[in-house]
Order: C-alpha cells, then structure tokens, then sequence
C-alpha cells in the first residue's frame, strides 16, 4: 500500500530494517484473509454491475471495457491508439475457441530434469552420502534443482544436508529459475550459461556458473546469467565468472556473491548479505538498499554516478573485517570458477583494493555501530559495575534500610503521593519545523480540539475550536504518509468523494494553500459541511492507522476551506456561458446543493425547492448550530451559490403545493433530480407510545434550531427540555446532537438507551482496517454530559418495553429490561431479555433517535416512480435515472440513511448524468425544437410562481 520500500519507512513494520517501524507489526494470517475476502467482495460488486455471475462467464467480453476519457483527452498518442484487434476475444477469431481454462495444464514434471537428479541422489537423499553427478542441461530444464531441494527439505528440514553433499556439474545453457530456493548441502556447478532468475530465492545452497573451459571471450565483458538472479535470496552462496545482467540480487536478505559485472538496479531494495562486483554496473545501484553491503571494484571511477546514494554511503574498504571478508569472498570465487580476473585482482589486491568502494546503508551502518558500541563497552562496564557494587555494598552497610518507606508514609500523611513513576517522554503533536521524511514516526497526532465543555455548554456557538495555518497543521500534515496505494480516498473504504487527501495534505506541508485548495475543491463542493460533521471515513482507512492514530486528515480539510474564505478566495464564479436547459432540483439538502452546484457549472439554468423556511436542508436543520454554524457556515455557501445564477425556493412542498405540482416542474423543466433526504423516522412501537412528551430527535432538533435564528430562542416555539429528566433512545450522531441540545436548555438529567452491545475500544477481529472502526467513541456531547452530571449518558443493551405516564396522559419513565446478544443456531445475533432486570427510568422527555427508514411516499406516488425493498426511490448507482424519464434521484432518498459526504458524492455524480441526458441530442439538434409560444408560456408561469404568496420566498 505504501509503496516506498525503498525510503526504509514501512509504517507496518514489514519492508523496514528500522528498529522502531519493525516493533510496530502486528500482522497475522486473519489480516491475509480479511484482505483476500474484501478483494473478493469489491470483485463481486464489479461484477455484478456488469452482469456477470462468474468469473469464467466474464472473461473475453472486451465489449465490456471503456476507454478513460480523462486519460486519453489530453494525450494526442492515446487518442490515435486502436486496442480492438487485440482485444478481439478468441472465439469471435475461431469459433468454438476456449477462453477461459477447460481442461488442467500439463507442466510436464514427470519429464522434468530434476526427477533425474533425484534418482541419482537417491544415496545422499536416504543416507546423506556425499553424491557427484555430472549432466547435460538445455534452455527447456527450467527451476533445475528445485524439486530436489524439495526432497531434501522434507527429509532434513531446514537444515538441509552438510555442505557439498549433493555435486551437480551441468553443462550447456539452463533455462530459467536454475537454482531456484536451492537449499542447504546441494551445489549447482554450470559449464555454460543460464536464463533469468538464477538462484532465485535461494535457502543455503551454492551455485557456481562459469563460460565453457574452450570458450575465447572475456568473461567480464560478456552477460553469463540473465535478469533479476539472486532475488529474494535468504541464504547460501553464488559465483558468476561473467557479468549478470539486470536487477541482480534485488532483495537479497543473506546471500554472498561475486559476479564480475552487473546491469541496471543492481542490489535494489536489498536488506541483507554480501556482494562483491569484481566490475561496472549499471545504473540505479543500490536503490532503496537498506541493509547488508556491496563491494564495487571501482574500474573507471564513475561508480558514485551510478549509484543511487538515496539511502547508502559510498566508503573506502579500510577497516579490517571488511578486507578480510573482500579478500576471502575473491579467493573463493577464483577457486570456484577458476576466474582469470579473480586472479589478476589478489596477485596485486594491495594496490587495488583503493579502487573498491564500500556501499554501506546508513541506517544499516548506525544499528551495526551501535552494537560495536556496546560490546566494546561491555568489557570496560564490567569492572565499573565491580567498583560500583562495592561502593553500593558501603553505603548500604551506613544507611537506614527503612528511610524510602518512611519518606512514603510522611507524604501520606501530608496528601501527597509517595511515588510518581517516570512517564515516557511523548512524541510533540506541534513542532516550529516539521519534516515530512518519517514524519509520523517523530509527530503524534492531533485531531479536531473541542471547546471547554463547562463553557461551550452555555452557548450555541461551534464546539470545535478553529486550527489556523501555522505549526500544528504543517506537523500534522507531516505525517501523512504519501501512500503509493491511498485507502483514505477510495470509495469502498475511505472517502466516496475521492478527495485526492495525500496530495493536499503535502500542499499545506509546503504552505501552498492556496493550490491546496483548488486540489480539495476538484472533489469536494462542500469542505466546510463536511469537516465539520463527515465522521471521517478517510481517517478510518488511513494506512497510518493500521498501526496507530491516523492523519488528522478531517482537521487539515476543514482549515483549508475556512482560510480559503477568511482569505477572500471564495468568490463567485458564474458560469461564462448558458446552454438553456433547465433542471429543478427538489431538496436543498447537501446532495440537492452539490447537484445544483454541478449543474450550473455546466451551464445549466438550475431551479432549487425547499419545503422548509430556510435553504439547507439536513445541513440548517438537521445538525444543530454548535456543530455547523447556520449564518456564518450553511447560510454564506447558499448566499455564494445564489450569486453564481442558481435559484433557491423556500416554503416550496413539492407534490404539495398546488403552485409546486410535480406536473409543473416536469412541464417547465427538461430534468428533475429528487433529492428529498430519508426523513420517515423510525418508530418505537410500544405500549405507551401516544403519550405526551414523546418525539421523534428531528422534530425535536428542527424546531431548536429554527427558534433559535427566528429569535434566539426567545419565542418559545420549541420543545424544551429545561428542568426535565430526559431519555434519548438510540445513539449515533442524532442521538449525541440530542444530548447536547438538552444539555444547553438545561436539563436536570440526561440517559442514553442503546439496543446494542457496548463497542470495543479497538477493532474487534470482524473489523479489520479499511473497515470503519466500530468502536467506543466520546462524542462533544457526551462529554458535556459528564462535565455536567459526572457520568456519561450511555447505557447499552437495553430495550423499552413500554412508556409510563400520569393521569394526564404526560410521559413519566421508560419500563426497560437488559438483553444480551447471543447467536443463534443460524448463526446470525439476536437478543435476549434477562430476567430479573426489569427496571424503571424517570423520564420527562423522551426523544427517539433511532435513524429513519426512507424518504416520505408523497412524491412517489404521484410520479408513479418504482421504489426498492427498502422504500428508497429505485434508481440504479451511478445512473441516478428513475422509472420516472428525466427524473434522477441522488442521496439518501435513493441509497437510504447515510453520510453528508456520500450526499454530496451523489449529488455529484447524479448531476454528471444529468447533464449527459440533457446534451445527448444537442449535436444532432442545430435549432432548437422549443416554439416561441412555449418560451412565452414557461416564462409567464415563472413569473406567476415568483409573484405568489408570501409564504414562498424566492432566493436569487
């Protein structure tokens, strides 16, 4: 995910010789599987919006594939490319053509070379005696010797068999993957010359390749093994006579080698082992090396240009150790191949050894001198530890045994602890210059900062408290990982907008706020909405989370949009031209608004209808005014929509109203896009039910909020909870928002009933990461409810089983019981009621918030418009179209009960296919189709409706 195995900052603790990134994996098989099962969901998904059951019923319709717009509009070379014959499936070719798997392949591995090495080491394999064999090979003998090992493993396990056991001298040219995880006690010596992959993944076997004896070219200048040998090696031994080609030893954790010449990307990525290269290189060596170490013989002393010194250090071979090892790996390698060059190198190694270089990864380096340190320090500490247990043996034979406790028992008496441990010094959420290299290794994270409970619960200003640009941000911007693979803005797991996170994250690192913000605004029409009250999902697949806190990711979103006003960058931006198609839009909720937005971005004359007094929607009436502030925050976005051309009506019922019919908009309009919200709450069906005192959250939150702008409250048109021991059934953020409205009217007491189990405080096994963590949170008004009562409000597995009032029908408790949740022999959990812990709750209030079950049936029923199982409008993901023809439906009306950002990502997408369905004709239309005595007839109607009643406000 990360992709940056080559910068030694593996956050998981996998591709990483750090010592602190190392202690943080906490991998286990589950994760493997966890990830294979939501690859194979995402895969079913695609699948079934093709159409496909199967994946063998799927393969050969390239019909199915679409060229990427995006990619090909800006790249003359794309644009010009024809894939179609190569995509042509083989059964339109040749009829009757298989083309997906119908029958197993033979590999032929009864008639592999190795079934023969294995019958003539039947003596080493059941005895373990020595065995020498000597055969032909060709370039069809593939993975020689690897079967082989797989008969000495199982017998001798890892271990293997002592070194020289098995002997094999071929001759000729082996195909690939010679050697491959060649294990322990078997040697492959090769006359000749090998393909690709020689040694791969080699367990502590040798392999010995040198030219033909008869052969006249110079070993050096001449490849004898292919690319990518030795990769993935752990252990063993290997000598190249001749230059290997590309990506040698790339991975290599413990093989020693010497070869006379490398290609390209020599020793890539390497993390362990000894190389030595008795010639030139290719170049990109060493890149992302972070561990072992690599001897250059440095011929024409453009080695270091070669080199990629991202992470290494290019030395001199001086110290002795590393003579000695250089020494006897050459030795051993003129020995082995009988190398001419080998011999010319240690008759005059004295004077050559200037020329070698040392590559040496710094990280690598600093463990291995720190170890040097403390064993030199050993010996010299264990005569001081001698000296300082006998001056210890002094003191203690003057000193009162019992002086600690009773300076214990003093500052007992005295109130004051005995004892205070030594904290670990904490990682700085804030520094005065952060770097971003390891950046959430150094920095800890921090997050959205609430007022003072005590204060904040007085008014009903923001709870949060604004982050300004300065060194919070860049820190914490810092940490952000610059993943290769981004969770945080993928659909399925992270951010349904796509918000390209990394990217912005690294512009407000680099103080470039202003970029930063056309970045975030590519994606998101509404960063003030949703860095306020969007539970962040991005933050819940940041790969950083894995292993620790995520990137505050929600904060540094929500400081960009509110500096991008505060610095004046927020202006309007009309569209330059018109295309004179008109789309209503019914609900101003935040999906209603990011259509809109869209639309007139398009160009297109954009009507929207609210039925309530105020443009919002969920936004200015369902999310109270100390979480999104209505004037400053929602009212300041629909005034800069209102200046951009799009039309906003208040006290508009859609399907209500005579003057708002459905007939009506569909007439004057060429679309329509519902985006009506889920607003049917779900009911607590109970004895009791009918009495008074008893409300659904959003009646009692709407009504708030609306007293609240209307007159601060001061006109009594709202429910209060003043004085009044309030119940709020169900949690979430409704049912938090509940909470700390009541909290604010001054309520005397406060419980929170919830059905379900209390959730952990980590991840439970069937949460794994990317999944959003389902665990214990403190919300702002939980917190109010502990500053204010000493207790949070929470209470789980609980069920009302009926409401309790007085003689005038006023409610005044809850009946309740506790249930536990246990699984059934299907499987799946279900509650039960434990007997005996039937109680009563004192309750003045109750406010039921126990989410909602689709959008109201008014405007269904009137278009004739399918609905799905669920009472949602039916229209297809990513289509957006009703039943209904020109009628499009986005957000929660259409996917059910969900978040501001996924509104908004519907509002988004449904506005795109909008506006295909508008422009389909518009190449084949040259004059419009439209008679002046309908333009006449539209434009009277909207006159009439601008100039109706007082109860509809028009805002432009």
């Amino acid at each position: 995910m990360m992709r940056k195995c080559h910068k030694n900052t593996c956050p998981v603790g996998i591709a990483t010789q750090d010592p602190v990134l190392r202690e943080k994996f906490a991998g286990e098989p589950e994760h493997v599987i966890n990830f294979f099962f939501m690859l194979a969901e995402e895969v079913r998904a695609i699948m079934s919006q093709l159409g496909f059951r199967s994946i063998n019923e799927m393969v050969g319709h390239s019909e199915m594939l679409e060229v990427d717009k995006e990619v090909t509009k800006n790249n003359e070379k794309l644009q010009n490319i024809d894939l179609s014959l190569l995509l042509k499936p083989a059964s339109d070719i040749r009829p009757g053509a298989a083309q997906f798997c119908v029958q197993k392949q033979d590999h032929g591995l009864d008639m592999a070379l190795d079934q023969k090495l294995i019958s003539l080491s039947k003596a080493a394999l059941e005895k373990a005696l020595p065995v020498y064999i000597e055969t032909s090979v060709c370039n069809v003998n593939r993975a020689v010797g690897t079967m082989l090992s797989h008969e000495v493993t199982k017998r001798y396990r890892m271990n293997g068999l002592l070194s020289d056991t098995i002997h094999i001298k071929l001759s000729g040219s082996a195909g690939q993957s010679l050697g491959a995880f060649l294990c322990p006690g078997i040697v492959l010596e090769l006359e000749g010359d090998s393909n690709d992959y020689v040694g791969k993944g080699l367990s502590g076997g040798k392999i010995i390749v040198y030219p033909p004896r008869e052969s006249r070219f110079d070993p050096k200048e001449n490849i004898v093994i292919g690319n990518v040998a030795l990769y993935g090696a752990i252990s063993g031994e290997a000598y190249f006579n001749g230059m290997a080609a590309e990506r040698f030893c790339v991975r290599n954790s413990g093989a020693r080698a010497v070869v006379e010449g490398v290609g390209d990307h020599g020793c890539e990525y390497m993390t362990g082992g000894t190389v030595v290269v008795l010639g030139k290189t290719g170049r990109n060596f060493a890149a992302g090396m972070s561990g072992g170490i690599a001897y250059v013989l440095d011929v024409d002393g453009n080695f270091r240009s070669r080199c990629n010194s991202e992470l290494v250090d290019l030395d001199g071979v001086e110290e002795e150790e590393d003579i000695f090892t250089l020494r006897m790996m050459i030795q051993q390698h003129q020995r082995h191949t009988n190398s001419q060059l080998a011999r010319e190198v240690l008759a005059e190694f004295d004077n050559i050894l200037p020329k070698f270089v040392k590559v040496f990864p710094r990280d690598y380096k600093r463990v291995l001198d720190s170890l040097k340190t403390k064993e030199s320090a050993k010996d010299a500490g264990e005569e001081e530890t001698r000296e300082a247990e006998e001056q210890e043996e002094k003191e203690l034979e003057v000193k009162d045994a019992f002086e600690e406790l009773k300076k214990m028992a003093a500052a007992a008496l005295n109130g004051k602890p005995g004892h205070v441990e030594e904290t670990e010094q904490k990682r700085p959420t804030r520094v005065a210059d952060a770097v971003k290299h390891r950046g959430f290794v150094a920095y800890e994270r921090e997050g959205v900062k609430y007022r003072d409970p005590n204060a904040r619960m007085n008014d009903w200003k923001e709870v949060i408290e604004e982050a300004k640009p300065g060194p919070l941000l860049k820190t914490q911007s810092a940490r952000c990982m610059d993943c290769g693979t981004p969770f945080c803005h993928q659909e399925n797991s992270g951010c349904p907008l796509g918000n390209k996170i990394p990217e912005f994250n690294e512009l407000v690192y680099q103080n470039r706020w202003r970029e930063a913000l056309d970045r975030l605004l590519e994606t998101n029409n509404f960063p003030e909405f949703t860095g306020r009250v969007c539970p962040a999902p991005c933050e819940g697949s940041c790969v950083l989370g894995i292993i620790e806190n995520p990137v505050s990711i929600k904060n540094i979103e929500c400081s960009i949009i509110d500096k991008a006003f505060e610095e004046g960058w927020m202006v309007p931006r009309p569209p330059l031209k018109r295309t004179g198609k008109r789309v209503a839009i019914v609900g101003s909720g935040p999906s209603g608004l990011a259509a809109a937005d869209q639309l007139n971005k398009m160009g297109h004359f954009v009507k929207v209808f609210e039925r309530s007094d105020r443009i919002g929607g969920l936004m200015m009436y369902g999310v109270p005014n100390m979480k999104a502030d209505k004037v400053d925050i929602v009212q300041r976005r629909v005034d800069l929509m209102a200046k951009e051309g799009i039309d906003f009506v208040a006290n508009a019922n859609v399907g209500v109203d005579s003057l708002y019919s459905l007939e009506r908009l569909r007439e004057e309009n060429d679309a329509i896009i519902l985006a009506v919200g889920s607003t049917k709450p779900r009911d607590l069906p109970v004895p009791g039910r009918d009495l008074s005192g008893i409300h659904f959250a959003m009646e009692f939150l709407h009504a708030n909020t609306k007293s609240l702008l209307d007159s601060n409250l001061q006109d009594g048109n709202y429910i209060s909870a003043k004085g009044k021991k309030v119940v709020v059934i169900g949690g979430g953020d409704t049912g938090t928002d509940c909470i700390g409205t009541s909290i604010r009217h001054g309520c005397s007491n406060v419980v929170n009933l919830e059905l379900l189990p209390e959730p952990p405080l980590t991840r439970a096994p069937g949460n794994p990461w990317p999944q959003w963590p389902r665990i214990f949170r403190v919300d702002y008004g939980h917190q109010e409810a502990v500053a204010k009562f000493g207790k949070d409000p929470r209470s789980y597995e609980v069920l009302t089983k009926k409401f309790v009032g007085d003689k005038n029908g006023v409610v005044k408790g809850l009946e309740v019981v506790r249930v536990r949740w246990e699984k059934d022999s299907s499987g799946k959990f279900q509650f039960k009621e434990i007997e005996g812990s039937e109680e009563i709750i004192e309750a003045d209030l109750v406010l039921l918030a126990m989410g909602f079950l689709g959008p109201e049936p008014t405007v269904a029923d009137k278009l004739g418009m399918e609905r799905d199982r669920q009472s949602n409008f039916k229209a297809d993901y990513g289509r957006f179209s009703t039943s209904v023809d020109g009628v499009f439906a986005a957000g929660d009306c259409r996917r059910g009960q969900s978040l501001v950002v996924w509104a908004i990502a519907e509002g988004r997408q449904a506005a795109s296919q909008v506006d295909k369905y508008l422009m389909k004709d518009e190449k084949d239309l040259t004059v419009s189709s439209e008679s002046e005595e309908d333009i006449i007839r539209r434009f009277r109607r909207q006159q009439d409706s601008s100039s109706s009643s007082s109860k509809h406000t028009v805002m432009k």
